[in-house]
C-alpha cells in the first residue's frame, strides 16, 4: 500500500534530545511484540550552511560518541477516509540504540574539494530489556528475598517495571543464579525463565517505554471496530496441540510418588515428565498444582494484511473486534469476544529516497507492509520470546555453621525446619557476605552406617540451584588429622578441641603397620598402640 505517514522521531545521543522532522525519514522497520521491540530507522539530514544553504546538521557531533541512545517513534496516517480521528491509529514505540551508522554524500562544487552536503542516517533498536540485560551476566546470591527486590537490584535505571503477582512478591528462603556468558543465558533470559516457568505475564507498553511482570493478562479496555476496508487478507490459524499429558514424578525413596496432569487432547502414552526428589510432600503437590494450570488447549489466532494504514490501533495489547458491525461477514469463523494484538509488522519505504523531498515537513509518503497477529481476549497462554535458560548447579565453596558450644570449639549441628520437620545444615558463603543458606542434613560421602556430620567451619563446595542447595563434597582436612607423608598413615580425628578429642592413627613404621588410639581429655590420655610383637595400654595425667 501506499500512505503519507505523520512521523515523530526523537533521537537522544550525547544526552541531547534531536528531534528529526518526519519528512526526513526515508524508511523504517518494526517488529513489535507483546513483551518488547526491534526495529530501525533512516533519515537524511542535510548540511550545506557553510556553501550558502540554509540547512545544518547539528546531530553529527553527538551521533558519533559512544553515549547511549535512546530512540522515540510514532507514526500516525496522514490522512483517513473514515471519521475516525488519526491520534485513535497512532502507532508508537521508543527503544535504546544498538547500532548506528551514517553514510556522508559528497558533491563537487566548482573551484573547491568535495563537500558533504547530505548525510544518510540509520539506527538499529530494541526496547531497554533486551538491549541492557541481554549484557547482564552476574553471578548472585540473596536471602530472605523475592525475586522483585531481585530484578529492582539489578535492572538498572534505564528500565521501568510494575509487578502484580503474589508469586513474585513473596519472600523465599534463596535466590541463587550464575550467568555465564560462555552459556550465552543472560539476566534478561533469567527474568523470562522464571516468567514462563511459573505462568506469569511479561509486557512491554510500547507507547509508555514501561514493563509489568503480572500473574495474569490484562482483559481492561473496550475493543475497537475493526472495518473491513482496512484489511487486504484475514487468516485464521490454528497452533500445534499439545498431546502429552503432565506427570510429576518424585523419587524419594520414602515417599515415590507418580501424579499425572489430565490433558483431554492427549494422545495414548505420550506423557511430558518432570523429575523431584524430595522428601516434602507440599512440593509435589505445588508442582502438580503448577502443571494443571499451564494451557494446553492453545485458541484460534488471527492474522491480519492491510490494505491500508490501520484507522485503528493495533500495537500488541490493542484489543479489535471483528464482526459484522465493521462491515465484516457474517460468514466468518464464529467469534463470540474480541481479539488481542501481540504482534505487529510494519515496514515501510518513501517513494522518493532523495534527500530533498519533504525536507523539514511532517509527512512524508511511503510504500507500506502491515500485518498484525491476533488472539482471543481470553487466551491465557503467555506470549514471550524464545530464550537461553540459565543452567544450575553453580558451584560455590562454603563453610558449615554450628551454634554448638564455644566459636573455638569444633561441632556438629542442624535445624529442624518448622514448617516440612526436615532437618538441614546452615552454610555461610564467604564470596557473599557470609550469607547463611541452608541444604539437606543428610551423609554427603562415606557409608549410611558411618556417622560423621560436617562440623563448625568445615570448607565445603555446595551446589546451588535457583532455590535450593546441596552440599556435594568436602574440600580440606581438619587441621589435626593429617599426618605426615613419610608414614603412610589414614588418621580419624574426633572430638571438639585440639585437648579433648579421640585420634585414630594408622601409619607405618619400619614398614610395618601401627594401629593407635589416643584419647585425650586436657590432661588425661589413654593410649592404646598395637605394633609388631608388642601391645601397649597406657592410662596418665600429664603435668603441668
Amino acid at each position: 500500500m501506499k500512505e503519507k505517514l505523520d512521523i515523530t522521531l526523537a533521537l537522544t545521543v550525547g544526552g541531547t534530545e534531536h528531534v528529526i522532522p518526519g519528512g526526513n525519514v526515508r524508511g523504517f522497520s518494526l517488529r513489535m511484540e507483546a513483551w518488547g521491540v526491534s526495529g530501525s530507522v533512516e533519515f537524511v539530514m542535510q548540511d550545506d550552511a557553510s556553501w550558502g544553504g540554509k540547512y545544518t546538521d547539528d546531530l553529527l557531533a553527538d551521533f558519533v560518541k559512544a553515549d547511549l541512545g535512546e530512540v522515540s517513534l510514532s507514526i500516525k496516517p496522514g490522512h483517513l477516509e473514515t471519521d475516525t480521528e488519526a491520534d485513535d491509529a497512532e502507532i508508537k514505540t521508543s527503544g535504546l540504540v544498538l547500532e548506528k551508522s551514517v553514510r556522508e554524500e559528497t558533491m563537487q562544487r566548482t573551484m573547491a574539494e568535495p563537500a558533504v552536503l547530505v548525510r544518510r542516517y540509520r539506527v538499529t533498536f530494541v526496547d531497554p530489556a533486551q538491549a541492557l540485560w541481554r549484557q547482564h551476566f552476574p553471578c548472585a546470591l540473596s536471602t530472605e528475598t523475592t525475586f522483585k527486590d531481585v530484578i529492582e537490584a539489578h535492572k538498572g535505571d534505564k528500565i521501568s517495571l510494575t509487578y502484580d503477582w503474589d508469586v513474585i512478591t513473596t519472600t523465599v528462603s534463596q535466590i541463587f543464579f550464575h550467568l555465564d556468558p560462555a552459556v550465552r543465558s543472560s539476566f534478561y533470559d533469567l527474568v523470562l525463565w522464571y516468567v514462563r516457568y511459573r505462568n506469569g505475564v511479561f509486557t512491554y507498553d510500547h507507547a509508555e517505554g514501561t514493563y509489568s511482570i503480572k500473574g495474569v493478562k490484562d482483559t481492561s479496555g473496550e475493543a475497537s471496530e475493526l472495518l473491513l476496508d482496512d484489511l487486504s487478507t484475514m487468516t485464521s490459524l490454528f497452533p500445534e496441540v499439545p498431546r502429552h499429558k503432565p506427570r510429576v514424578l518424585n523419587s524419594y525413596t520414602e515417599s515415590t510418588a507418580t501424579e499425572l496432569v489430565d490433558n483431554t487432547n492427549a494422545a495414548t502414552g505420550i506423557y511430558r515428565d518432570t523429575l523431584l526428589r524430595t522428601p516434602i510432600a507440599q512440593d509435589v503437590d505445588d508442582r502438580v498444582t503448577l502443571e494443571t494450570a499451564r494451557p494446553l488447549l492453545p485458541k484460534r489466532e488471527v492474522e491480519l494484511s492491510f490494505r491500508r494504514f490501520p484507522t485503528v490501533a493495533v500495537s500488541p495489547g490493542s484489543l479489535l473486534d471483528i464482526s459484522t458491525t465493521g462491515g465484516h461477514s457474517s460468514a466468518l469463523i464464529a467469534e463470540t469476544e474480541p481479539f488481542r494484538v501481540f504482534f505487529l509488522s510494519l515496514e515501510a519505504r518513501a517513494l522518493d529516497d532523495g534527500a530533498e523531498p519533504t525536507y523539514g515537513d511532517t509527512t512524508a509518503s511511503f510504500s507500506v507492509e502491515c500485518t498484525a497477529r491476533l488472539e482471543a481476549k481470553s487466551e491465557a497462554r503467555a506470549r514471550l520470546p524464545s530464550i537461553v535458560e540459565p543452567r544450575f548447579p553453580g558451584h560455590l565453596e562454603g563453610k558449615v555453621v554450628s551454634a554448638v558450644g564455644e566459636d573455638t570449639d569444633i561441632t556438629y549441628d542442624f535445624v529442624t525446619d518448622e514448617n516440612t520437620s526436615i532437618d538441614q545444615y546452615t552454610v555461610k558463603i564467604p564470596l557473599f557476605e557470609n550469607k547463611e543458606i541452608t541444604a539437606p542434613y543428610e551423609p554427603e560421602s562415606g557409608a549410611g552406617n558411618l556417622y560423621l556430620p560436617l562440623y563448625k567451619n568445615q570448607r565445603v563446595l555446595v551446589a546451588l540451584d535457583f532455590s535450593k542447595a546441596t552440599v556435594i563434597r568436602m574440600i580440606d582436612w581438619r587441621g589435626e588429622a593429617r599426618v605426615a607423608k613419610d608414614g603412610q598413615g589414614q588418621h580419624l580425628f574426633l572430638g571438639k578441641t585440639s585437648t579433648n578429642n579421640t585420634s585414630v592413627l594408622h601409619d607405618y613404621q619400619d614398614e610395618k603397620p601401627v594401629l593407635r588410639v589416643l584419647r585425650t581429655n586436657d590432661k588425661d590420655t589413654v593410649l592404646l598402640r598395637l605394633e609388631e610383637g608388642k601391645m601397649t595400654l597406657k592410662v596418665e595425667e600429664t603435668g603441668g
